[in-house]
């Protein structure tokens, strides 16, 4: 029991990357980087062909169900569960995959929390606000948030990374200023990839 705890142990502490590939979250086939995608609850889903986002659009949490079952990957979370911040996934030296999605960490000690009670930390909250609870701007999609905070059964994106520090320091006393916009999450077309080109 012991050296299988170790091992378990060292196994988490190694940064690993899960490459396989990302699937098609309506067809189930091969995707590209540049590919067509639609982001929901923090998560990028890119589609084989232009057709897919509507259908994915009307009802997200059908085919991440099917995902979860079939142990597809078909999209890429933008933030490190753990700590909440935005993540480049190009730069993550740790990821795992569970229930369809792919989740990169900012360090090997988010990876061996999270792995130890993944449930806990993808639980998407039936509440969310894209208005920053701290300044007060606008977030126009997931990609352009710069973290989150769950507080209190919504999950609270921010705009910039200064502002995520300042909500998880005093998220009742920010929160209570009601900048944030509560509603439900919404499936949303995605901006096109950068690549590596790109910068």
């Amino acid at each position: 029991m012991i050296l299988a705890t170790i091992a378990a142990a060292l196994v988490l502490g190694t940064p690993s990357i899960n490459d396989g590939p990302v699937k098609c979250a309506v067809m189930g086939t091969a995707t590209k980087a540049n590919s067509k995608a639609a982001e929901y609850a923090g998560t990028r889903f890119p589609f084989c062909c232009g057709g897919c986002p509507e259908a994915f659009m009307k009802e997200p949490t059908k085919y991440l169900k099917a995902a979860a079952e079939s142990n597809d990957v078909i999209g890429t979370y933008m933030f490190c569960p753990v700590s909440g911040e935005k993540i480049d996934l190009e730069k993550a030296k740790d990821t795992m995959d569970y229930k369809g999605v792919r989740y990169a960490f900012c360090c090997a000690d988010d990876k061996a929390t999270f792995a130890k009670d993944p449930a806990k930390f993808t639980k998407t909250p039936a509440k969310e606000s894209l208005v920053c609870a701290v300044s007060g701007d606008k977030i126009a999609s997931y990609s352009e948030a710069a973290g989150y905070l769950d507080y209190d059964g919504v999950r609270y994106y921010t705009c910039c990374a200064d502002c995520l520090p300042a909500l998880k320091k005093d998220p009742a006393g920010i929160i209570a200023k009601g900048k944030a916009k509560v509603s439900e999450p919404m499936a949303m077309p995605a901006p096109p990839a950068k690549t590596k080109k790109d910068g």
